[in-house]
């Protein structure tokens, strides 16, 4: 076990670091001043659940009790975006943008979580999504101090009426070319997610090389799949479509902060890391 657990702190080397010096910083503040959600932000394949394990291992080893949970976990069922698309336009079937996560459940555990101070338990029901079945998995019951959140569109702020005229890709060309859908996506931004956002304490935000590099790696991520439930190669280019206009808004946008930004190199090492004060994301 040691063997293996020394071969995975080389794999991930920077995320250690990252993770190790956090957990020793909040460890060392009072505990009514420590943070009750840390967020992870970065695009599909930047790696955020990796350095969300491993954030969660080293408060653990500070004696804090923390765990993680993927804003993915908090996708609509599909028989719920199966409706959606009914309703409102069809891509909205397929998971991903903002509107086809439960905010309200999501909503209820941010609220809990900044409900109490200093080193208090809080008893949590997390969701689950399994992602090769499209659908929801269950639920389960965690109790911890700090909660890490990570997800790819997590800190997005919905973009000036302006920049949704153009389609940006083949996607929304085709499917959007009204844009209704992601004038849609971009409200549910504003009445549904921004408000969450102000309640993260801390943010670790990564940036990628570019958006060819995302696509890369999440084509990677596509192969951990079983190979009946993957994708082939022009629907994973359809549904990383799906996520692109945000994405690179997203890394248009103010740095998140407090916390850390982190740009990456295409081997997914950490390049640059520049701590966030609040008064830089004040000042954009």
């Amino acid at each position: 076990m040691g063997t293996s657990a020394s071969k995975a702190k080389g794999e991930f080397a920077d995320w250690h670091a990252i993770a190790a010096a956090l957990a020793q910083r909040v460890a060392r503040s009072q505990p009514s001043a420590r943070p009750r959600i840390i967020g992870i932000a970065g695009s599909q394949g930047s790696g955020k659940s990796t350095l969300a394990r491993i954030v969660v291992e080293h408060f653990r080893e500070q004696g804090i009790s923390a765990t993680s949970v993927s804003l993915d976990d908090f996708y609509l069922t599909q028989a719920e975006r199966v409706a959606l698309a009914n309703a409102v336009h069809p891509l909205l079937r397929t998971r991903g943008v903002p509107g086809t996560h439960d905010t309200g459940w999501l909503g209820r555990v941010v609220t809990s979580m900044q409900g109490q101070d200093g080193q208090q338990q809080v008893e949590l029901q997390l969701p689950e999504f399994d992602k090769g079945r499209d659908d929801r998995a269950g639920q389960r019951n965690v109790s911890c101090e700090l909660l890490v959140l990570e997800g790819w569109c997590l800190g997005v702020s919905a973009q000036p009426a302006g920049q949704l005229r153009e389609p940006i890709n083949a996607l929304e060309r085709q499917e959007d070319g009204d844009g209704v859908w992601r004038t849609w996506v971009n409200e549910q931004i504003a009445l549904h997610y921004q408000p969450l956002w102000q309640q993260v304490d801390y943010w670790l935000q990564l940036r990628s090389p570019s958006f060819a590099q995302v696509v890369q790696w999440r084509g990677e991520q596509e192969q951990q799949i079983a190979p009946a439930q993957r994708m082939d190669a022009v629907a994973l280019q359809r549904f990383i479509d799906h996520y692109q206009r945000l994405t690179q808004w997203q890394w248009d946008g103010p740095v998140l902060g407090p916390g850390l930004a982190v740009s990456l190199a295409a081997d997914h090492c950490v390049s640059k890391v520049v701590e966030v004060s609040p008064e830089t994301t004040d000042s954009g």
